[in-house]
């Protein structure tokens, strides 16, 4: 293998080794935004909802209508 061959490898392959690391960085410097109140409140609220609806809720599969 030739000296200019070898020289382009490694040029190559630093190329890459600095786009991964500037990646990297990149997804490092993110930061993580937790979910906003009314996001959390309303999760909340519909697992409260279907835990004191109980085994009611459940085994009702029906269709549901509209009554007239």
């Amino acid at each position: 293998m030739n000296y200019h061959l070898a020289e382009q490898i490694a040029n190559e392959r630093l190329t890459e080794a600095r786009a991964m690391a500037a990646q990297a960085s990149l997804l490092r410097d993110m930061h993580y935004r937790p979910d906003p109140l009314r996001v959390t409140v309303g999760l909340g609220l519909i697992r409260l909802g279907r835990w004191m609806a109980g085994q009611a809720a459940k085994q009702h599969t029906g269709p549901r209508r509209a009554t007239v």
